[in-house]
């Protein structure tokens, strides 16, 4: 039986970099199924939730091949990063025990890692605008922003998986007034998508996938559209990591990259809370989003 070592230092740099790590994991599995696996958190102190739930999207993804993956983890000297993970629902995720006590979890600051349906979806989306609520000073035209590009990420993802289930996670940074969340999937990806009514390239799919308009049939094809118009007035960040394209979208530029695979979607933002924006830029003209969304606050 071979053993394969995850150094997590080596997934707590870049959204990129983590993929190539996930991928050389998934790789390996693919050709040694019987692979132990030995997670080593030595020499890392810090990493945000993005990277890790794509490192447990992999592992799922590996388990939906029909391969268990089994071995053991290193905590090391320093189990900060491991008790903020155990935090955030990551080990549990893994169905993991840890031989340490867990801290107490504060919904007011962060969304844990959790896997979504559609059946689940509003509930996650509730709970991601609970954060912003409870610990944002949010100008309403943002906050109306943000309900409507979140549920558009949220339902975009699983517009693009045979499976119907994603991934995902969400943390507020109060210091910097930032919100990161990441939305992610082992599904067909955006090309095989938007292929079932296009003829694209991987490339054109990704860069197009933001275009209004541009949809597989099976919606409007304004979620991403929306999203993209949104960051680049927020002043925030976009990637799309899909196959092996990589597409980045800020208020400077939007650029296509080469990455390794990726084996479905992943959705990433970056939102400063205290950067206004007009809703009504990238929403239907007919329809007044924000006053919908403040009545069902108040209904609630």
């Amino acid at each position: 039986m071979q053993t394969y070592t995850l150094l997590i230092k080596d997934i707590a740099k870049s959204h990129t970099q983590t993929i190539a790590v996930c991928n050389a994991l998934v790789n390996q599995y693919k050709s040694a199924p019987k692979t132990k696996l030995v997670i080593d958190f030595s020499d890392c102190d810090f990493i945000y939730p993005d990277y890790a739930i794509l490192l447990l999207c992999s592992i799922k993804y590996i388990e939906n091949l029909g391969i268990k993956v089994s071995g053991t983890l290193l905590l090391g000297k320093n189990n900060k990063i491991v008790s903020y993970l155990a935090k955030m629902n990551f080990f549990e995720n893994l169905n993991v025990k840890l031989p340490l006590s867990i801290p107490k979890f504060n919904p007011n600051n962060a969304v844990q890692i959790q896997r979504y349906t559609s059946e689940n979806q509003l509930e996650v989306l509730n709970s991601i605008l609970k954060v912003l609520r409870e610990k944002g000073s949010l100008n309403d035209n943002v906050y109306a922003s943000l309900d409507y590009c979140f549920n558009e990420i949220l339902d975009n993802v699983l517009n693009h998986t045979d499976e119907k289930v994603g991934w995902v996670v969400a943390q507020y940074f109060e210091n910097i007034n930032s919100i990161r969340l990441i939305v992610c999937d082992f599904g067909m990806g955006i090309h095989t998508s938007l292929n079932q009514k296009h003829n694209f390239t991987e490339e054109e799919a990704i860069a197009k996938c933001i275009e209004s308009g541009v949809t597989n049939g099976k919606g409007q094809g304004h979620g991403l559209f929306a999203t993209a118009s949104f960051v680049k007035l927020n002043k925030g960040w976009l990637s799309l990591f899909s196959g092996n394209k990589k597409l980045n979208v800020s208020e400077k530029e939007t650029i296509v990259k080469d990455i390794a695979k990726w084996q479905g979607t992943c959705v990433y933002i970056r939102i400063n809370t205290n950067v206004e924006v007009d809703y009504t830029e990238f929403t239907s003209p007919f329809y007044d989003y924000k006053k919908q969304v403040f009545e069902n606050l108040f209904e609630n």
